[in-house]
């Protein structure tokens, strides 16, 4: 039996990875030259930069990354960061606060910095994200038909934490306006808002504590995951072929040396990193509230020391820096949250000077995380046109977690599943990684090779 991946991203490369242990032939179509997605690393001009995320996170042994490689037995050539490490500053209006690893020596920089009234929220924060953890990986939402038999199982669990699926997270923080923008700041980029429900908040908040890591690159990931893989590479899908309510086939359109010849590649079941409505006919839908990125790459003439993560809460948009030391050089990432439609709207020549407008903005907010910034050289930006052209989608980082209900089902015919930042558990690469084994499972489910797990 086949099993067709499009799309090499985490949440595809892991769902194929473990359906081939379950002695499947697997075939993974990708678009692009490399595996990885919006968590690989390109290449430009003699360097890698990192396509989207910069932070890798989750690889505690009980944490969602963690299970997922451990399932399938894959080891990583890097190992997290020891608890202190400086992971991440963030300046705001009163100073500049580091968040390190543990959550015990956040808790003590937090209350140097706010002073001991946030203490009682730190608590609640890593007791509620403990609680999660043992969860997470066995709590489909919305739930098939298969996997009620688990839900029913964690119910007893979830019960005491169901009221905080409806109240928002600052309802939970206390009434410091300075503790509130961090928090803001903070939840913009695990949670796509700032202000989420407060269930999900409390895991985004642990980020740094599930065993954050400082690859080389981002790209190692994937590339672990897809080595030894069959990853056609230039093999974009643009139809998903289905009769009598069942796919049979994806149709694809290779680039390379091959460009423009057409194939349709048959398979059992199929999993889907990339966006559905495209390959059924339908046009791409993002949700209303959903944002875009505006990104700056450049390289600068020094190796610069740590934290080598670093936000600007001081003034908006909040601005988030990734550094990575490249011997005597430092390569950077410099991100901020856009609103999509009004990119997309612009002429061209209106667009090139947005563009270079953006670009001296987001100069002027990194300049304050590092002076010098300035000084880069290969200096180039990214807009949201930019990532509907590579991703085949404008919006990032997932869908913003306002509410628990707003994940579309995982199954969209018998034999066609969807993975990926755009389903349950939702966005990071943690969350893909679950999401990659939710439907691998879901798949051998469909075929009569297994059943779907009470847990991992």
């Amino acid at each position: 039996m086949r099993a067709v991946v499009v799309g090499a991203g985490i949440g595809g490369l892991v769902a194929a990875r473990a359906l081939r242990r379950a002695g499947l032939e697997v075939v993974v179509l990708e678009a692009h030259t490399y595996p990885g997605g919006l968590a690989g690393s390109f290449f430009h001009k003699g360097f890698h930069f990192e396509a989207g995320a910069t932070l890798l996170t989750g690889l505690r042994p009980e944490a969602p990354l963690g299970r997922a490689l451990a399932l399938l037995g894959l080891r990583l050539p890097f190992s997290p960061l020891p608890p202190g490490f400086p992971l991440l500053e963030v300046l705001l209006p009163r100073g500049r606060l580091v968040r390190p690893v543990g959550r015990e020596a956040e808790r003590e920089a937090e209350r140097d910095f706010f002073g001991p009234r946030v203490l009682p929220f730190w608590d609640w924060q890593g007791e509620r994200a403990e609680r999660l953890l043992a969860l997470a990986p066995s709590l489909p939402w919305p739930p098939e038909g298969e996997e009620w038999r688990a839900l029913w199982g964690r119910l007893p669990a979830l019960l005491p934490l169901l009221p905080e699926l409806f109240l928002p997270v600052l309802a939970r923080s206390p009434e410091d306006p300075h503790f509130r923008r961090f928090l803001r700041a903070q939840l913009l980029i695990t949670a796509q808002t700032e202000n989420p429900y407060a269930l999900y908040a409390a895991l985004a908040l642990d980020l740094p504590h599930l065993g954050a890591a400082l690859p080389p690159r981002m790209g190692l990931l994937a590339e672990a995951l897809a080595e030894g893989l069959k990853v056609r590479y230039k093999a974009r899908a643009v139809r998903l072929l289905h009769r009598e309510g069942r796919a049979h086939g994806v149709e694809v359109v290779h680039g390379g040396r091959k460009r423009g010849e057409r194939e349709v590649v048959a398979g059992d079941v199929f999993l889907l990193n990339v966006p559905p409505e495209p390959l059924l006919g339908l046009p791409g839908r993002a949700p209303r509230d959903g944002w875009g990125a505006f990104v700056v790459y450049g390289v600068l003439p020094w190796a610069e020391p740590p934290p080598y993560y670093r936000q600007n809460a001081r003034e908006r948009p909040f601005a988030f820096l990734s550094l990575r030391p490249e011997g005597e050089r430092t390569l950077f990432t410099l991100s901020f949250h856009v609103p999509i439609a009004p990119w997309l709207a612009l002429p061209r020549e209106d667009y090139r000077e947005a563009k270079a407008r953006f670009l001296e903005k987001a100069l002027a907010l990194g300049e304050a995380l590092l002076p010098g910034l300035r000084e880069a050289s290969l200096l180039f930006a990214a807009t949201p046109r930019t990532y509907l052209r590579f991703a085949g989608r404008a919006w990032v980082g997932g869908i913003p977690q306002t509410h628990p209900f707003r994940f579309p089902r995982v199954r969209l015919l018998p034999n066609v599943f969807r993975v990926g930042e755009g389903v349950f558990p939702g966005q990071g690469i943690p969350a893909v990684a679950l999401s990659g084994l939710r439907g691998a499972w879901l798949a051998l489910a469909y075929l009569g090779l297994g059943g779907v797990p009470d847990s991992p």
